[in-house]
């Protein structure tokens, strides 16, 4: 008995390459619109925290017996005016009750996405810095800072005449640890009449140096460094080297950021790009934190 063929009613290889390449395709798409309007809803949530966090820090300065802010992060969640949220990759808020008026900022960033509110302003794309260094316009006069060689300070002006070599203003950091491999951003106004004087970031390890172009007239000196992970402390200094002939040094507005935690690993700033943001404040510089926009 003959057997009959019956017709094979499958996908050729062809069709079945079209089917897959269309199914990559859409599920391409899918993600693309799914990675987009999740970064859409963070960032409604970030305006949103951020907007309603405003409110509540300036409800609680009215009720404060001193019109003073949170104290710090801590205090703030505490009295339920900011919120603990671990959606977010970094959370930062800074106060400075010491200022006329008196300062707040405070940050979200998930991802490369930064949105800021401080007391000056509403909420935009923005990122609050924080200044290391204190007393870095020296208007507590020589408060928080070191040296042999004695300091004078005169309308924000620190100035001085070192007694030996390598000598001149320094301070330590504090909570070292949390700078370990993090970039971070110093800068300073400095006035010599001769080199080598520097401006310096010393991890204990290794050190940045900035030496100044300009004499007899203010000059912004500014760098990043990345901190060693093995460091065991950072201070920042004005050091003169000479050996001979010293003569006096001026330094005013100094200021030191951890760019790594307010911009992310990877995503940190330039030195120009840093000192383009830190234009947007008076003599840029800032005392404890301050808001800039991107």
């Amino acid at each position: 008995m003959a057997c009959s063929r019956q017709p094979y009613n499958g996908f050729t290889i062809v069709e079945l390459l079209v089917v897959i390449v269309t199914i990559g395709i859409l599920a391409a798409i899918t993600i693309v619109s799914y990675i987009g309007i999740t970064a859409k809803a963070n960032i409604a949530t970030m305006q949103s925290d951020l907007a309603s966090a405003s409110q509540k820090l300036n409800l609680y300065q009215v009720a404060d017996p001193s019109n003073n802010y949170p104290a710090d992060q801590a205090a703030a969640i505490a009295a339920n005016v900011i919120k603990p949220n671990t959606n977010m990759d970094y959370i930062y808020y800074g106060v400075d009750n010491t200022s006329n008026p008196k300062y707040y900022c405070y940050m979200y960033r998930k991802g490369t996405d930064t949105w800021a509110v401080d007391s000056n302003s509403a909420v935009s794309k923005g990122v609050c810095l924080q200044n290391l260094v204190t007393n870095g316009d020296f208007s507590q006069g020589a408060t928080g800072w070191m040296s042999s060689a004695p300091l004078t300070v005169s309308n924000n002006e620190c100035y001085f005449t070192v007694i030996s070599q390598h000598d001149g203003p320094a301070q330590y950091i504090p909570n070292y640890v949390n700078y370990k491999s993090h970039k971070l951003y110093y800068a300073a106004s400095v006035k010599v009449n001769s080199n080598p004087v520097y401006l310096i970031l010393n991890d204990a390890l290794s050190q940045s140096t900035i030496t100044s172009a300009s004499f007899e007239s203010y000059a912004r000196l500014s760098g990043v460094w990345t901190i060693n992970p093995g460091t065991t402390g950072i201070y920042a200094k004005l050091q003169d080297s000479r050996s001979t002939g010293w003569s006096t040094n001026y330094i005013k507005y100094w200021a030191t950021v951890d760019i790594t935690s307010a911009f992310g690993a990877g995503n940190e700033p330039t030195q120009a790009q840093m000192d383009a943001l830190m234009a947007q404040l008076p003599n840029n510089w800032f005392n404890i934190t301050a808001k800039v926009n991107l």
